[in-house]
């Protein structure tokens, strides 16, 4: 059976010993008052305005080996530690700025590599056209085929679905093959006059170089087709399709490969087809 009484002890116990911590921080306090009074009288002292005509009362040094004033102390490490922070915001300013120009020297050679891998690519298309439109001139067994791989040439890669193809026969180009455009006033053209007539002496004409002569307002390219030094036909290419409104430089390197490899094709393939026949 439990004791009534010693909850009465336990709290009676309880109570002494906050009365016993409530002294010791009463003591405390007291103490902490009269340090801070001694502090303000002593610096109240030493702030006060010197006599007037008295001779001013010089602080002797501190003996060696003296306590110094904890002010004096304090000022000192914090005039220390801001030194210390001036050199390190001195020192970080200085990282930062090199870090600055180096983030710019990075992102110019990022740039650099960037144009050039674009440029690598756009190469590379470039190159690969070529070569599909090199395989296809040659890899037709009939002059028929051959003038549908230039068809699909021009199609697909110049990007125009208005075209015609000529032979040059004498002084006039006779059309061999036309798509996209009417081909009755193209049946026959002569062989030194406008866009036509420049490709017949072989040069290649792109419009917007130089003013087109009447009757070649739609012709945006004409193109000589050659063998060796002789010129036996011309691929004449009007209005380009919505998507591209100009000739690029990829268009020009083309262009030269049409105007020595397709002109050899459609003669080899003229040649068997009559030794055949």
């Amino acid at each position: 059976m439990s004791d009534p009484r010693k909850p009465a002890s336990d709290a009676a116990a309880s109570s002494e010993r906050h009365g016993r911590d409530l002294k010791a921080v009463n003591e405390k306090l007291r103490e902490l008052t009269e340090s801070l009074k001694s502090d303000r009288q002593r610096h109240a002292s030493d702030a006060r305005p010197p006599v007037p005509g008295a001779s001013p009362t010089r602080t002797p040094p501190p003996a060696p080996g003296a306590q110094q004033d904890p002010v004096d102390l304090e000022k000192k490490r914090l005039a220390a530690e801001l030194a210390l922070a001036r050199e390190a915001v001195a020192h970080a300013s200085e990282e930062r700025e090199r870090l600055r120009a180096r983030l710019g020297e990075i992102e110019q050679e990022n740039q650099r590599v960037c144009d050039e891998y674009v440029a690598i690519q756009e190469r590379s298309t470039e190159l690969a056209h070529l070569f599909v439109a090199l395989e296809r001139i040659h890899s037709g067994l009939s002059r028929a085929e051959t003038l549908a791989a230039l068809q699909e040439i021009v199609i697909n890669v110049v990007g125009s679905e208005e075209l015609a193809i000529f032979e040059r026969r004498g002084e006039r180009l006779a059309l061999l093959q036309s798509f996209g455009i009417d081909p009755e006033p193209w049946r026959e053209r002569p062989a030194d006059r406008g866009a036509l007539g420049r490709a017949a002496g072989g040069a290649l004409y792109v419009a917007g170089r130089e003013d087109p002569e009447p009757g070649d307002e739609d012709v945006t390219a004409a193109i000589p087709l050659r063998v060796g030094d002789r010129v036996v036909g011309a691929i004449a290419i009007f209005r380009l399709l919505g998507h591209k409104p100009v000739l690029a430089e990829t268009d020009h390197a083309l262009f030269e490969l049409l105007s020595n490899h397709a002109g050899l094709a459609l003669h080899l393939r003229a040649g068997r087809e009559i030794h055949a026949a």
